[in-house]
């Protein structure tokens, strides 16, 4: 079993820090925090983090050609001009947004963004159906419901296969995954999380298929495991903080796995350490796959 021994890049106490997707072009990794309503751009090769203010609060987003983004927020969905720092609302949620908002999402490698939902409420998570929403540019529409809590979104280097996690059940699910119609089918249990390891968040997938998930809130920390396509567990590394949210390969041979971690303080020891939303880096014997920008059927927003 390899020794991963993650260590702090950029130390920035995000409140919720998500969605970490390294950008090729930039050679820079692109996150958010969902609490304090931020897209943010991290470069490695200096160390410094930009970051830009959002109207509504995201649960997850992805890069377009042309220095932008889509991003999923608790209100609608957004197309980000990361030039000027605006926001223009595409569409509005199709969800009572009091209750519910996005969170965990993905692009399908034809460039639809997936991008499920969760209860704004913390104690009401997991007990209000949900659903996963797919997104082209010019429909969004409910693909897959009803769902309890949105996290571990992924699709197999292929493109054929599509995943989704269920942290209150301690479950990952797999789907067989069109295309060309951009349609899941046959939900079947790909993997369940030993207990005692932690919930499963995040994920994103390696090129030889494997699954890695971020899992926050285990017996002593928080931890990442790695499914073999098999759903198998591979191997599982401990994080030095309690609640790791996602992950995401980069670096100039995309085997660097990127963990964003929040300070939430239900989950927290008090009082809060230092560490705890911090962003995290460990070098792997693996290479990730670029994740695929937005595509929109429209030819302009």
């Amino acid at each position: 079993m390899p020794d991963y021994k993650p260590k702090p890049v950029l130390n920035i106490m995000a409140e919720l820090g998500e969605c970490p997707i390294w950008c090729v072009e930039d050679q820079a990794l692109y996150w958010i925090d969902i609490d304090r309503m931020t897209i943010n751009r991290f470069d490695p090769k200096d160390g410094k983090n930009k970051e830009w203010k959002l109207p509504a609060m995201p649960g997850c987003f992805a890069l377009c050609d042309g220095n932008g983004a889509v991003i999923a927020a608790r209100d609608g969905i957004y197309d980000f001009n990361f030039a000027n720092g605006t926001a223009k609302m595409l569409c509005k949620a199709p969800f009572d947004t009091s209750v519910m908002r996005f969170n965990d999402g993905r692009t399908d490698r034809q460039g639809r963004l997936w991008a499920g939902t969760l209860a704004v409420d913390f104690a009401q998570m997991g007990k209000i159906p949900g659903a996963f929403y797919r997104y082209d540019g010019v429909t969004l529409e409910s693909g897959i419901s009803p769902i309890a809590i949105a996290n571990g979104t992924a699709f197999s280097p292929d493109g054929k296969t599509m995943y989704r996690a269920e942290s209150g059940e301690l479950r990952v699910y797999a789907y067989d995954y069109n295309p060309d119609l951009g349609v899941a089918s046959r939900q079947r249990v790909f993997a369940e999380i030993p207990q005692g390891f932690g919930a499963p968040d995040g994920a994103a997938i390696d090129s030889e298929g494997g699954y890695w998930v971020a899992l926050p809130a285990g017996a002593k920390t928080g931890g990442v495991a790695r499914f073999k396509p098999d759903g198998k567990m591979d191997f599982y590394f401990e994080m030095p903080v309690l609640v790791p949210t996602m992950i995401a390969f980069g670096g100039p041979n995309m085997s660097t796995l990127y963990i964003t971690t929040a300070r939430l303080e239900a989950l927290m020891p008090k009082p809060i350490p230092d560490s705890a939303g911090n962003l995290f880096a460990v070098e792997t014997p693996f290479r990730g796959i670029p994740e695929a920008k937005f595509r929109s059927r429209k030819k302009h927003f």
